[in-house]
């Protein structure tokens, strides 16, 4: 089975609420859009993709622009035409719905991620709002995971630019000392981060409370709190220790003059959906449950690597039931390696595979990335940077097979 088989098999058992019960057509839509991406993986077949999942999960009037939508048009742009200005840098638009796709299919053929992902997610007593419909907590919260795991990726970029012309210029001068760099501070106001705690509507807010009342703990006023308390509750670490961490996060980055997108991509999100549900007044609990997973799942695909493996949380590889989305979304992300366009000067058929052929099942998984030159430094580079933060066994117990 290839991945369009994968697809087909996560859709046949997908639920969405909206079509079982108010006769939409969001699951036909969403299919159609990621059968003819994958049958033509064009810039206009990936913005259906995202048109097609962002159209389903809209919670404004449907008949405004969508701001989100509108955000993955300006990363493409600001990428396709700045992205040429550093001398390496690769697409994340199509990677990012290869990223979505993939996760799909994992979902769909192991049946180990989806009980691991299940008692995480599904369990009532926990998050009593969560979808009844079959597949759609997951496909929910994925999509936004993967969706916008990199929507913050143009302030990387714009460090980059600007430090590279930094680095030609200082190849032709005779200038002694300490070399010249651009810092390109981010606010790191309070303002920033803030984030009013939601209520329900007045009809809504004495069931509300009821079904929440032992939750509001979690119920903060700042995005930077709370993602250091989902991580405090997933990986059982110092409540404070992680929120200083993430609270000098920011400065840390402006000091060594680098910009994590992830941490960015991951406010970016909290801030939107934050608005909107304010905005809308709906049920307060969709944003402090499936968006904010999905928010520290972002954060989580840099972050884990580059923070919480390193003092001083020394955290172990990730396991799938710590956070099934951050897991899925950080092997997703390290496995998109094909069809993604160079830069600058970055040669796509030596650099980049062309293609891959695909395996999964309820024990393994094996990719074979179609390369020009497929040698085997690389194979042996992206096998270490999976099985150094990932633990694959939890779901595969007979490992992935990178070729």
């Amino acid at each position: 089975m290839g991945i369009n088989k994968f697809i087909k098999e996560f859709f046949d058992n997908l639920k969405i609420y909206e079509d079982e019960l108010n006769g939409a057509s969001y699951k036909k839509d969403i299919y159609n859009s990621i059968t003819q991406f994958l049958d033509d993986k064009t810039e206009m077949n990936a913005y259906n993709v995202y048109k097609s999942f962002f159209e389903a999960y809209w919670m404004g009037i449907q008949d405004e622009v969508n701001p989100f939508l509108e955000l993955t048009q300006r990363m493409k742009n600001f990428e396709k035409y700045n992205g040429k200005l550093l001398e390496n840098h690769r697409d994340h638009y199509i990677h990012t719905v290869f990223v979505f796709i993939l996760g799909l299919s994992i979902f769909t053929r192991n049946k180990s991620y989806r009980e691991v992902f299940n008692e995480y997610a599904l369990d009532k007593s926990k998050y009593p709002d969560s979808y009844d419909t079959q597949y759609e907590e997951f496909f929910y919260r994925w999509g936004l995971a993967s969706l916008f795991h990199d929507i913050a990726y143009p302030l990387e970029i714009i460090i980059k630019q600007a430090n590279e012309y930094i680095k030609f210029v200082y190849e032709y001068s005779d200038s002694i000392g300490e070399k010249t760099g651009i810092n390109i501070e981010l606010s790191t106001s309070p303002d920033f981060f803030y984030l009013s705690v939601l209520e329900p509507r007045s009809k809504s807010k004495d069931n509300y409370h009821k079904k929440y009342d032992g939750f509001k703990s979690r119920f903060l006023n700042n995005s930077i709190s709370l993602l250091a308390y989902t991580l405090h509750e997933n990986f059982n670490l110092d409540l404070n220790e992680i929120k200083n961490n993430l609270d000098d996060f920011v400065e840390n980055m402006n000091k060594n003059n680098r910009l994590d997108h992830g941490f960015f991509s991951a406010i970016i999100m909290l801030k939107w959906y934050h608005h909107l549900i304010k905005k809308t007044n709906w049920n307060p609990a969709y944003f402090y449950f499936p968006v904010l997973d999905s928010s520290s799942a972002i954060l989580l695909h840099n972050y884990y690597k580059h923070t919480l493996m390193k003092n001083p949380f020394n955290l172990d590889q990730i396991s799938a039931g710590q956070h099934p989305i951050a897991y899925l979304l950080i092997l997703c992300d390290e496995l998109q390696e094909w069809n993604r366009e160079g830069y600058g000067k970055m040669d796509i058929k030596k650099d980049t595979p062309t293609d891959f052929d695909l395996f999964i099942d309820e024990l393994e998984l094996k990719i074979k990335y179609i390369k020009e030159n497929n040698d085997k430094e690389f194979l042996d580079k992206k096998n270490g940077k999976i099985n150094n933060v990932i633990n694959i066994n939890d779901i595969f117990s007979n490992g992935i097979t990178i070729e």
